[in-house]
């Protein structure tokens, strides 16, 4: 029996933060394999203006997804052909005799994991991604597997461990190839939040230091 889905909205804001600044969202918790097996993709990027006040909104949901990853200029990662699955479910990926791929209907697999089987006879990149509960069309991708070989699989313990960087280097869906310099200025386990949360990004003028905090 699959688990139930989880939905997260999660909130940031700011009021006269006094210098405009960049933040990146993404999931980069210390995973194994993380920068070796796979690569994070950025989530969201936005920037808060240094006056007046300022605010956006991410939706999460643990309805989660293999999908067949595709890069273009950048780096940046989309995906095309996906399955919808929970922890604890597999699935296979294709190719038919017309060259469209597809991925075969989520069976019981390890619990706690995820796992995707390229079975098309070339070797494939595959994303892990979850689905924005308001916009449960095409999932938004998390983790980049590169270079998946005809027979092998893609194993994931998702872990909705979300860090936030100052930085303003990479547009979202990028692919991080190693560790963000900066150190994270908040991590949050999704699936320990309520379902919406508010946070308050503000700056200590003289030291020039970040906070999030959260808001009422």
């Amino acid at each position: 029996m699959s688990a139930p889905t989880i939905v997260r909205n999660l909130t940031f804001r700011s009021n006269d933060l006094g210098k405009e600044t960049t933040i990146l969202l993404a999931f980069d918790a210390d995973m194994d394999g993380i920068y070796r097996k796979y690569m994070p993709v950025v989530w969201k990027v936005s920037t808060f203006a240094k006056s007046g006040p300022y605010s956006f909104t991410v939706s999460y949901s643990n309805d989660l997804a293999f999908a067949k990853a595709q890069t273009g200029s950048g780096n940046l990662v989309s995906a095309s052909t996906y399955s919808k699955l929970k922890q604890g479910q597999q699935t296979t990926l294709t190719m038919g005799k017309d060259n469209l791929f597809s991925f075969s209907a989520p069976a019981e697999g390890t619990p706690n994991y995820i796992k995707a089987v390229n079975k098309t006879g070339l070797v494939q990149s595959i994303a892990v991604g979850f689905f924005n509960p308001l916009s449960p069309f095409s999932p938004v991708p998390a983790l980049y597997f590169n270079e998946v070989g005809d027979g092998s699989n893609v194993t994931a313990q998702w872990k909705p461990v979300l860090r936030i960087y100052l930085e303003s280097e990479y547009k979202e869906t990028s692919v991080l190839k190693g560790a963000i310099d900066t150190p994270a200025i908040w991590t949050q386990d999704l699936h320990t939040l309520t379902e919406s949360t508010t946070w308050d990004l503000t700056r200590d003028s003289g030291t020039g230091r970040y906070k999030l905090t959260a808001g009422a």
